[in-house]
């Protein structure tokens, strides 16, 4: 039998061209079909698993049911409807923003599909990433409510325009009529509150092209989309292999301007977290992308959390509200930045308490702010695990 690690890990092992004999099994069925169904679609790999299906069969010899075959096909041609659908509206978005003047960029999903995939509607994605200006937010705001969309129901919705886009907060938008499409407007590339922080009008200058049904639109050069990419990967208390297998095609190619990305690593501070990263997609990919071959860090040594096999889990062994204070600081590059972080993190500063906590009085948001510290220095301290909660 075959468990669904094994068929996340050769498909990642397919992406790199890396041997998949020491993956073969004699067994020629999949442990359980309807759990791995749920992990290609969690992991946005549904396609990629339909389009590779004979390939992992004569490679590997994984092999899927009919039943599961008529699955993943179904979902592979409604992502192939859907990537049409996003295709079609985003030509219309881009007449109504130059007609505005509203100057952004497209990148994640639909941006890194077309320049590095072998085959488009390979990457399951479902919304387009748009990086607008913070001034602009209010007039697209406007674009998209007379297009018919409406913001989703999230957190961010609640809070007012001058506290989005002081602490640059993306905004998501839902268009339920006529054909679904989904947005993320964002307005800068890590939110302030987040302890990495980019050079906005680096990444602006940073422009290249990318054709979408033969229209150029403007994104950002591959060494800024790699390394944007490898943040993103560690972003939230969860992974995607989608991420994962986007920072390798990104970096798999001789042409990447080695010190132009080694240089944005050091600049933005990643260099730890570029070390974990490329030990993960060792793991996974049997190799380094041939753009970092020349990586010389400890790529024997295993961290006990951060590695291939939470990757494949889809999260760290952490409960949600732990594990947002405690990533970030594993792959923060000195002691006293881990520390800060924390004491941001745990006892905010003033202003942000003013923003986020202070209510309709002082004494409401008094309380209010201490019950949510008190929580917090709690989970750190004795919240148990996702894994002592599930036994």
């Amino acid at each position: 039998m075959i468990d669904q690690k094994a068929v996340l890990l050769a498909i990642c092992r397919l992406f790199s061209g890396s041997d998949l004999s020491d993956l073969r099994s004699s067994g020629v069925q999949i442990a359980d079909e309807e759990q791995l169904f749920a992990q290609l679609q969690y992991h946005q790999l549904t396609p990629i698993a339909y389009h590779y299906r004979e390939q992992l069969a004569t490679t590997s010899g994984i092999r899927f049911s009919p039943t599961l075959v008529k699955e993943l096909k179904n979902y592979s041609l409604m992502n192939i409807s859907r990537i049409m659908a996003f295709e079609y509206y985003l030509q219309r978005l881009d007449e109504l923003f130059r007609r505005e003047k509203i100057d952004y960029r497209i990148f994640k999903g639909m941006a890194t599909s077309k320049m590095v995939y072998p085959r488009e509607d390979l990457r399951s994605f479902g919304d387009i990433d748009l990086l607008i200006r913070p001034d602009d937010l209010e007039v697209v705001e406007n674009i998209l409510r007379m297009e018919g969309f409406e913001h989703a129901d999230d957190l961010y919705r609640v809070f007012p325009t001058e506290i989005i886009r002081k602490y640059s907060f993306a905004q998501h938008f839902i268009r339920r009529e006529q054909s679904y499409i989904a947005l993320d407007i964002h307005l800068n590339l890590s939110g302030r509150l987040h302890p990495f922080q980019f050079d906005q009008q680096d990444f602006w200058e940073s422009v290249s092209a990318v054709t979408i049904n033969d229209r150029e639109y403007q994104t950002f050069d591959r060494e800024h989309q790699a390394v944007y990419a490898m943040y993103h990967s560690f972003k939230h208390y969860f992974f995607k292999l989608t991420w994962f297998i986007d920072g390798f095609l990104l970096l798999d190619r001789q042409d990447l301007d080695r010190p132009k990305f080694y240089d944005l690593v050091k600049r933005y501070k990643l260099s730890l977290l570029l070390d974990y990263y490329a030990r993960i997609i060792v793991e996974l990919f049997g190799r380094l992308p041939s753009g970092i071959s020349d990586f010389d860090g400890d790529l024997e040594s295993r961290h006990r959390l951060v590695n291939s096999e939470t990757v494949l889990r889809g999260f760290l062994p952490y409960s949600q509200s732990r594990v947002r204070l405690l990533l970030p600081m594993y792959y923060m590059e000195t002691i006293p930045a881990r520390l800060k972080f924390l004491m941001q993190q745990l006892f905010p500063p003033m202003e942000t308490v003013r923003d986020f906590y202070v209510g309709d009085t002082a004494e409401k948001g008094f309380w209010k702010y201490l019950k949510l510290r008190c929580k917090a220095i709690a989970d750190l301290c004795f919240n148990r695990s996702r894994e002592e909660y599930s036994n």
